[in-house]
């Protein structure tokens, strides 16, 4: 008869980043530390766990009482799909299965080079997503149509806001 061990304990209470898909656990942890009210939250981070859903999964628990709305819209960007538990007393007080927001604002970078946030100071990129998935962004300055896959992050967007 096997026993199931806990590699990662169990919290009392705070955050647990669950279903992260194999390899994206480095960038929301990156993500995570890059905002101010999360750099210095006492963390674990589990790599590659054997996952009835995924295959593999990664795994993030902190010791925080929640996440910066911010700081969940990048966790959406990098991987839609992830849940996101609040822990208290050890049960599980919340939780939410992340989606892609329908605007992003200040969250990526346009593409398109002759984009006018490309060029001038202090206009801030805004996608809305043109289907259902939200899988494709239209860029509100140049219209142009992108996937969310090919869009970068911008490194400031920790300080953004995002309507859902």
């Amino acid at each position: 008869m096997s026993e199931k061990v806990l590699l990662i304990p169990k919290i009392e209470n705070g955050i647990v980043i669950d279903h992260i898909p194999a390899g994206l656990g480095a960038p929301i942890l990156r993500a995570i530390v890059a905002h101010p009210d999360a750099r210095h939250v006492v963390l674990t981070l589990g790599l590659n766990y054997k996952s009835n859903k995924l295959g593999h999964k990664d795994l993030i628990k902190l010791d925080i009482d929640d996440l910066p709305a911010s700081v969940l819209e990048q966790i959406a960007l990098i991987a839609p799909g992830v849940t996101v538990k609040r822990i208290v007393d050890f049960d599980v007080d919340k939780k939410y299965v992340m989606q892609t927001p329908e605007l992003l604002v200040n969250l990526v970078k346009c593409r398109n080079p002759n984009c006018v946030t490309n060029h001038e100071a202090g206009i801030a990129t805004e996608y809305r997503a043109i289907n259902q998935r939200r899988v494709q962004y239209k860029c509100s300055h140049c219209e142009r149509i992108f996937f969310l896959n090919e869009l970068e992050r911008l490194a400031a967007a920790a300080e953004s806001v995002v309507s859902r």
